[in-house]
């Protein structure tokens, strides 16, 4: 499942999408466990700053961590084959 498809049906400003885009993509991408790991963490940290500042509504923020946790399980599974 690409990023694109985690945020289907989620409406977003254009700059917030574009960066979560990537990554999403970042996680889809890692070359190894440890890769996805830090591309998760930084893509909850992202996460977690649109949260502090506000800038979503908390069930916006919450289906954003959703979709980061999805992309990293499936990211995740497809390295452990």
């Amino acid at each position: 499942m690409s990023g694109a498809d985690q945020l289907s049906g989620m409406t977003l400003p254009s700059r917030i999408k574009i960066h979560t885009l990537k990554h999403l993509e970042r996680i889809g991408r890692a070359a190894d466990k440890q890769g996805a790991l830090l591309a998760v963490e930084r893509a909850e940290g992202f996460v977690e700053g649109l949260e502090v500042s506000g800038a979503l509504n908390p069930g916006t923020i919450e289906a954003l961590y959703i979709a980061v946790d999805g992309m990293a399980t499936e990211r995740l599974a497809e390295l452990d084959r």
